[in-house]
């Protein structure tokens, strides 16, 4: 969702929009700028059940919570931000550090920092609330001032990257509360795996690694060229484990996938708005290249085929036609009652 575009307000405006609007959806903070007389900025807000995604689009700007703000304020998000474009400056917990765009930031946003870039920048960042993690405020810090030390970093960083990128359609999908709570889960994974916790990070791995499979198949359903071993790659796990997974789940990883489609595609057909001008496109869309097979497999999931739900659901929608001589009130009233 859109919360700010400075490109609809004066000039004069835009300085007081932006700082209400980052102190509204991050943490609450002051806002300078680098030129104050061409401010330009685009926010939007997603939501993902226990995670939401705050993206700042931005000329160059400083945000600076200090320690009076985070003393007299409730804030209780962690955060795993990435830079976009540009080197990032964040000062937290007394270290200063750049940050380029293929980094990733973990910080509670509960303390004092100061956080900004010069020129065009932005920070796309997931959000999930303390209390949620489950995790002590002291092994987050000891993750965030290295989440690099984690085997899963870079697994977590490509994860936060493909959600915040695509968080406005991803949010618009029935799937979005299942893929926060997977990002959730990978947000504890990379905190327990960076701050040391051997025999907690074994149990975390474990309830995570479904959470971050399925979130993973999720993202990537309208894909024709998911696999097994693609899947198995993207979430540094050996085929064998992900089939293991699935045996211990009671579901085959193959069925699993063409039900998610085929689900997918009847919310497609049945939608008030078609995205897609034919049956044809919409099993293309949902990874289907045989159409056989994708009307074979739609009328043995749904009792229907894609062409009879079309026509239903057009049915359906049109208006009940009024029979002469039926449903009129006194005469001259034409039913209006």
């Amino acid at each position: 969702m859109l919360v700010l575009d400075t490109r609809s307000l004066p000039a004069g405006d835009r300085a007081e929009a932006f700082q209400a609007t980052v102190s509204a959806n991050c943490s609450s903070s002051m806002a300078s700028f680098e030129n104050p007389d061409t401010i330009r900025a685009r926010m939007t807000v997603s939501d993902f059940g226990p995670a939401k995604v705050f993206n700042i689009d931005a000329s160059g700007v400083t945000l600076r919570r200090t320690p009076r703000i985070s003393r007299s304020s409730t804030e209780s998000s962690i955060v795993l931000a990435l830079p976009v474009r540009t080197e990032n400056q964040l000062t937290w917990a007394r270290e200063e550090r750049l940050f380029g765009p293929r980094d990733l930031m973990l910080v509670d946003l509960s303390l004092p920092y100061v956080y900004g870039w010069r020129g065009g920048g932005a920070s796309y960042a997931l959000h999930v609330d303390v209390d949620h993690l489950g995790l002590p405020r002291d092994m987050i810090h000891a993750a965030a001032r290295e989440p690099r030390r984690s085997p899963l970093y870079e697994l977590v960083r490509d994860h936060v990257a493909r959600v915040t990128t695509q968080a406005e359609q991803l949010a618009a999908t029935a799937a979005a509360p299942e893929l926060g709570v997977a990002s959730a889960e990978l947000m504890r994974a990379l905190v327990v795996s960076a701050a040391g916790g051997s025999r907690r990070l074994r149990d975390t791995m474990h309830s995570s690694m479904q959470a971050r499979v399925e979130a993973y198949i999720r993202a990537n359903l309208r894909d024709p060229d998911l696999s097994p071993a693609r899947i198995a790659a993207a979430n540094a796990m050996s085929l064998r484990a992900l089939y293991t997974l699935y045996e211990s789940m009671g579901q085959s990883l193959e069925q699993s996938i063409i039900e998610q489609r085929l689900r997918g595609a009847r919310a497609d057909l049945t939608a008030s708005h078609r995205r897609f001008t034919s049956i044809a496109a919409v099993a293309r869309a949902w990874g289907f290249a045989n159409p056989s097979f994708f009307s074979s497999r739609f009328r043995r999931a749904f009792g229907v085929s894609p062409r009879q739900l079309v026509a239903a659901t057009a049915a359906a929608a049109e208006p009940t036609a009024v029979r002469p001589g039926r449903d009129r009130g006194p005469a001259g009233a034409d039913g209006v009652r």
